[in-house]
C-alpha cells in the first residue's frame, strides 16, 4: 500500500513540476506561449472575442483569443484571470472572469499570442476578421 501511494505521489510530483512556471513567456516542453497571471499590468478589450493584456516589462504583451464571444467584456471595469498553475497558455483551461450588469461572467481562453503592443494585437484581430 505504501509503495502504491509513493508511486502515485511520484507521478503527481513529476506532472506538477512539468507545469511549473519558469517565468519565461514560452513553455519549452510544448513550444507554446504562456502568460503569468501575476504579471498583469493593464488590459483592454479589442472586441467581444479578443483581449489585449499588457504585462510587466516591455516584451510582455499578449493577445488572448476566446473560444466564443464574451458579451459585455467591452464595458467591464475589472477582469480576473485564472488557471490552475497561475499562468495562462493556449488551450490550457484559462479563464477570464468579469461582471456584466452585475452578473459574473466568464470566458475560456483559446489562444495566447505574444505581441509587440496593442496596435500589433489590433492588426492581428483585423487580419483575422478580413480572412473570414
Amino acid at each position: 500500500m505504501k509503495t502504491k501511494f509513493s508511486a502515485i505521489m511520484l507521478v503527481f510530483i513529476i506532472s506538477v513540476s512539468g507545469c511549473a512556471s519558469t517565468g519565461s513567456a514560452t513553455d519549452s516542453s510544448a513550444d507554446r506561449t504562456c502568460f503569468n497571471i501575476r504579471e498583469i499590468k493593464n488590459w483592454s478589450s479589442i472586441d467581444n472575442k479578443h483581449l489585449y493584456v499588457e504585462g510587466i516589462g516591455s516584451d510582455n504583451n499578449y493577445l488572448f483569443t476566446m473560444f466564443s464571444s464574451c458579451y459585455g467584456i467591452r464595458s467591464a471595469q475589472v477582469i480576473a484571470l485564472s488557471n490552475q498553475m497561475s499562468r495562462i497558455c493556449s488551450n490550457d483551461f484559462g479563464k477570464v472572469t468579469y461582471k456584466d450588469g452585475g452578473r459574473r461572467m466568464s470566458c475560456s481562453i483559446k489562444t495566447v499570442q505574444q505581441v509587440a503592443d496593442k496596435e500589433d494585437a489590433e492588426g492581428i484581430v483585423e487580419a483575422k476578421s478580413d480572412n473570414k
